[in-house]
């Protein structure tokens, strides 16, 4: 297989393998935006590693390198859904906080209080019915849909439940995919691919096909694929939901790790009291109400 796999992968056919409703494009390479290719490390374990503020990327909008601005702020968010009878069901109501630059946040409550809202919201992929989401220190309502997605696509790494891998694909490939989209220079992005599956157990595997994986195996790709561009954010829907108890804690330790390593922020929705604890902060969420517990 050649070196670059992006080069040996036209991108006309991979991009046609990508859903299209994710909103990437593929865009030119952008001056001082070049990926730095970080030797591979064993990640530390989450416990009493403090988070460490992330870097301001030269070249990026002045509000992303605002130092004061939390990554993360919700201010009186609000989500109403209609029935078909025409009922209000109010999802969140006022929601409040921030998430400042490194800092590990859980969202915990039971099914249906409003925590999957709260992160669809986060990456404007939903609009509040009122109230206001900031992302980076941008109002997500000012934006057109483009800038959302450019914003989401250049400085959110998503995780969730199910994995959402491409199954005919490989371990690297996939985790490549957020690069190919971007446009980010192929060698760079592979060097960096590679060292991210080094650094969660993988680098023997990473030529594998993802069906032969084990479902811990596919969160631990489906995190260096959130990781791959070094978001500033990093947002995780349940994302031990589908791993028995054994593998649920190791990717919550590789995640958080890795996280904190690179110096992104994180937001994590878990039922678990016991995953709850590992952050530095938890908010509950009851019927709707963000309360902050620690």
């Amino acid at each position: 297989m050649p070196r670059t796999l992006l080069g040996a992968t036209p991108a006309d056919d991979l991009l046609r393998l990508i859903p299209v409703d994710l909103g990437w494009r593929p865009r030119p390479r952008e001056a001082g935006r070049e990926m730095v290719v970080e030797a591979s490390a064993a990640p530390r374990h989450l416990t009493g590693v403090r988070p460490r503020p992330a870097a301001a990327v030269p070249g990026d909008d002045p509000a992303t390198s605002t130092v004061a601005a939390p990554v993360l702020a919700f201010r009186k968010v609000s989500r109403d859904y209609r029935s078909a009878g025409g009922a209000v069901l109010r999802a969140l109501r006022e929601a409040s906080g921030e998430v400042g630059a490194g800092e590990v946040v859980a969202v915990t409550g039971r099914s249906g209080s409003g925590k999957s809202t709260l992160l669809h919201l986060a990456a404007g992929i939903d609009a509040p019915s009122g109230g206001e989401v900031l992302l980076l220190g941008r109002p997500l309502a000012a934006l057109s849909d483009g800038e959302r997605t450019r914003l989401r696509r250049d400085h959110v790494g998503l995780v969730f439940q199910f994995f959402h891998l491409l199954p005919h694909l490989s371990a690297l490939e996939n985790v490549l995919v957020p690069a190919l989209v971007a446009g980010d220079p192929p060698a760079v992005s592979e060097d960096r691919g590679r060292a991210l599956l080094g650094r969660v157990g993988l680098a023997g595997r990473a030529g594998e096909p993802v069906q032969k994986l084990s479902g811990g195996e596919l969160q631990r790709v489906a995190l260096c694929r959130a990781l791959l561009r070094r978001p500033g954010l990093l947002l995780a829907d349940e994302p031990t939901g589908n791993l028995d108890e054994e593998s649920g804690r190791a990717v919550l330790d590789l995640l958080l790790g890795l996280a904190r390593d690179e110096g992104s922020a994180v937001l994590y929705v878990t039922h678990s009291a016991e995953l709850a604890a590992a952050a530095d902060r938890i908010w509950t969420l009851h019927s709707g109400v963000l309360e902050r517990t620690r």
